[in-house]
């Protein structure tokens, strides 16, 4: 029978030698090496469908991950320095497990009309003893509208009829929300103007009436108002408007409808529409849980207003970057620029649509990444820069990079191209001519190795030697094989300061080094307050009175395990209105913040009262926290009045 041995699945048999059999055998090669070239560790990435203005958690129905969890570590990254992506809403934890847990991970919307669909960047690091794998890949967020919101927008809008004008007042004409208010919930509103940078062409005001002053020729009265029967303050209407801007706020949803809120247009030229964002959330009254969060752009029409209109190349950008072989070059507002009437350029958004065939865009932030956007700023600032390829030619090189501008409310330019003229090497000066950096998780070590780090010289590269002048904050480096060592501290970046030198030139680089956090710190107390109750009474502990966190893990999963009871009552949980309660060993926190967890006096002459408990988090094995004390969660109980006069 025919033996395979190269280990490829082919067989030595009569009709495949030769040629023949060589053929086939580097085709195979070939196939084999484009499977591994197309390998991913993404087993299901189907995108996450999320209500306008509401928020959805990620679950293994809508990312998984083919990486056992019992082999090796893995972890998630939210990419945050890509404004292309994460547009209308924000997906937390920035850094989470592979093998996340239900109502782990969530994306929250921000209320935006515009877009029906967005994106976030992810980075996958899956970690062996020895190696990091990395892959970087897009989430689809497929916006919906929503079949019932708790705001309800009515067909009238409000209006501004001219530039500087005033809109008719947020009332109950305009909004209206939509919950059941025979149930034990509160409903505020809040504004943040300065987060949302809404509205984006005027502000929010309310009028106050100011009585004009008497006239010089006017004799002031012997009689007060009151005696002369005085009628409104401002007859005739002979009264000056007083406008109050309104900043960040936070009232009741009754009392946003009431307080007279007006838009005031303040930025001409603008666009014939803005927005108002609102935030609502129906907070528990028992347990001062979140029930229900909703966000919403309230529009304005501006009646004086064109069309928004797109954004364009600047007229005096040169749209030429000169560039010296291996150097990290920085582009600058002469070489790129965009313009718009309506949008200042700080809100603009770059979006590389076509990345040149070598070399990459990058931020100095950290440059051994490639970006596909940047924002109008990080260009201004010059944080925004091209690396030449690692390959070195004995003539110039000609590139493209094409570009849109996207401004604040979403529209798109017309393609831009930037030049990119890549010089010949004029020295024999050492220089860095590849930095991708080291990426590990937290107390491992990695080799640095010549994938990471390349140095070139045109006259001697033996000669070039390498000595350490700073960094290394969080770890140190051992000689032989040039390796990173960690010190499994809580630090997330790092780095090594390299002086290069030859001889006779010299130069100094920083070598990155990305560190991702570990599930290895035990959940901590941070809040623990004195409940105080009656004798015989049931009382519910709040979120606000017991809490912990945990640096590593999502908090709603911290177990409190309780190690010793309560002597004059028992803790209790109560799944719901209606429903019996029963007594638990311990509980999570998330039952907490749900708030149906409960202390249970029995009655008896016993007025202080304790129990000792120890937290756990997610992880598994679980990492546990030092037992906290008998007097963390102290019970005082007040006997029943009748019982005290009766002593007395």
């Amino acid at each position: 029978m025919p033996v395979d041995r190269t280990g490829l699945g082919i067989m030595n048999s009569p009709g495949c030698t030769g040629p023949k059999a060589l053929l086939f055998l580097l085709l195979q090669l070939l196939l084999l090496n484009l499977d591994l070239a197309s390998s991913t560790f993404i087993s299901i990435n189907r995108g996450l469908r999320v209500m306008k203005g509401s928020s959805a958690f990620l679950s293994g129905d809508h990312l998984k991950f083919a990486i056992p969890k019992e082999k090796d570590a893995c972890r998630v990254e939210v990419v945050m320095n890509e404004p292309i992506t994460q547009r209308v809403g924000r997906l937390t934890p920035q850094v989470f497990d592979c093998h996340f847990l239900p109502n782990e991970v969530q994306y929250v919307h921000n209320g935006c009309p515009i877009l029906d669909e967005d994106s976030v960047k992810l980075r996958l690091y899956r970690f062996t003893e020895t190696e990091t794998f990395m892959e970087t890949f897009l989430l689809r967020v497929h916006l919906e509208e929503p079949d019932c919101n708790i705001i309800r927008l009515n067909s009238n809008i409000l209006e501004v009829t001219e530039f500087y004008g005033l809109s008719q007042a947020i009332d109950k004409n305009l909004l209206q929300f939509d919950y059941d208010r025979t149930a034990n919930l509160d409903c505020t509103i809040r504004l943040d103007p300065v987060g949302t940078q809404l509205p984006a062409h005027g502000k929010l005001v309310v009028l106050h009436h100011k009585p004009e002053g008497p006239r010089g020729d006017q004799p002031h009265s012997f009689f007060s108002e009151t005696q002369l029967g005085a009628g409104p303050k401002c007859p005739g209407g002979n009264c000056a408007l007083a406008l109050q801007n309104v900043g960040s706020l936070k009232v009741s949803c009754e009392e946003f409808l009431l307080m007279g809120l007006h838009y005031q247009h303040t930025n001409p030229p603008s666009p014939n529409i803005d927005y108002i964002a609102i935030q609502l959330d129906l907070t528990d009254r028992r347990s001062q849980a979140t029930y229900k969060s909703e966000s919403a752009w309230l529009p304005v029409s501006i009646r004086v207003g064109i069309p928004n209109q797109a954004p364009r190349a600047a007229f005096m950008a040169m749209f030429v970057l000169e560039v010296d072989q291996f150097i990290l070059t920085p582009l600058t507002t002469s070489v790129l620029d965009c313009e718009e009437d309506e949008t200042p350029k700080p809100l603009m958004v770059f979006n590389i649509t076509k990345a040149p065939p070598q070399g990459y865009v990058t931020h100095l932030l950290d440059h051994t990444r490639p970006i596909s956007s940047f924002t109008w700023n990080d260009l201004s600032d010059m944080q925004i820069a091209y690396q030449p390829p690692n390959s070195s030619y004995p003539e110039r090189r000609h590139y493209k990079v094409e570009l849109e501008v996207y401004d604040f409310f979403f529209e798109r330019s017309s393609p831009i191209t930037v030049h990119i003229s890549i010089r010949t090497a004029d020295t024999n000066a050492p220089r860095v001519s590849w930095n991708t950096g080291l990426n590990l998780l937290e107390g491992q070590s990695r080799a640095i190795t010549w994938e990471q780090f390349q140095i070139v010289d045109n006259d001697d590269i033996g000669a070039v030697q390498l000595v350490t002048i700073g960094g290394l904050q969080h770890g140190r480096l051992t000689a032989g094989v040039v390796r990173y060592h960690h010190d499994d501290s809580d630090s997330t970046k790092d780095f090594v300061a390299f002086r290069i030198f030859d001889g006779q030139h010299s130069s100094h680089h920083k070598f990155p080094i990305n560190i991702l956090p570990k599930d290895d710190s035990p959940p901590f107390l941070i809040t623990n307050v004195v409940i105080e109750l009656e004798e015989g009474q049931t009382v519910l502990i709040q979120g606000s009175m017991l809490r912990a966190s945990d640096m590593d893990s999502s908090d709603d999963y911290i177990f409190f395990n309780i190690t010793k009871f309560p002597q004059a009552g028992e803790i209790m949980k109560k799944p719901g209105p209606g429903l019996i309660g029963y007594p638990v060993p311990g509980f999570l926190q998330r039952d907490l913040f749900n708030g149906i967890i409960y202390y249970r006096h029995f009655g008896g002459e016993i007025f202080e009262d304790s129990f000792e408990f120890v937290l756990w988090d997610s992880h598994e094995p679980p990492n546990l926290s030092m037992p906290q004390g008998a007097k963390d969660q102290v019970v005082h109980l007040f006997a029943d009045m009748d019982i005290l006069k009766g002593e007395l």
